[in-house]
């Protein structure tokens, strides 16, 4: 044998992304805008999350400081996710359907699940837990408390899942990924704060 080599095929990833104070505050500034509001979007919700609202973006801020950055270096470093839309036309811009503020408390969670649209992202604005302290004494043989997870399949169609292990240090932090990437979010116990995140979808425009 003269040489081994390795060949990695071709996959799809997602983007880590940390936000700039001034993004971020505005991002808090359209929660705080909400906080009276009796309006729900628990009923779009697949898990068990107490309080859910809709946010607003004027004058699509948001999409096209930092979504619309993001589209595009999904585009260079990946694929057009768009490409894959049955439309006639392809190529279509992009923009943001609708993003929301989560507010999950001890035991609540969201099971593994997709989203609708081309892309979409989470961010953590609060995360009142520290995962090590979390999964301390876990008597299980998987420390999950208080995580986030995506699962995916690998070459051999073996379901592979990509763990982050969630504490402050994630505070201003944004995931962005294609829709159907599969993720759920673990609960987290003994702590009455609430884990804030703000969660939205990017479709194609007809």
């Amino acid at each position: 044998m003269s040489r081994i080599s390795t060949v990695n095929p071709f996959n799809l990833g997602w983007l880590s992304c940390v936000l700039e104070p001034n993004e971020i505050d505005y991002v808090w500034e359209r929660v705080k805008e909400k906080e009276n509001s009796t309006d729900t979007w628990k009923h779009k919700l697949a898990g068990n999350i107490s309080t859910s609202k809709q946010l607003e973006d004027p004058d699509d801020w948001f999409y096209k400081n930092v979504l619309l950055k993001c589209c595009c270096a999904y585009n260079d470093l990946y694929e057009n996710m768009g490409e894959d839309v049955p439309l006639s036309k392809q190529n279509l811009p992009y923009y943001m359907r609708e993003w929301w503020v989560n507010y999950q408390y001890q035991h609540e969670f969201n099971p593994l699940h997709d989203h609708t649209g081309v892309y979409s992202f989470v961010i953590w604005l609060k995360i009142p837990t520290e995962f090590d302290e979390q999964n301390k004494g876990n008597l299980s043989n998987t420390n999950l408390k208080s995580a986030f997870q995506f699962t995916y399949t690998d070459i051999l169609g073996k379901i592979r899942p990509y763990t982050y292990y969630l504490n402050k240090s994630f505070e201003g932090n944004m995931l962005f990924f294609p829709s159907k990437l599969n993720h759920q979010v673990y609960p987290f116990y003994n702590c009455d704060e609430s884990r804030i995140s703000i969660s939205g979808n990017i479709l194609a425009k007809v």
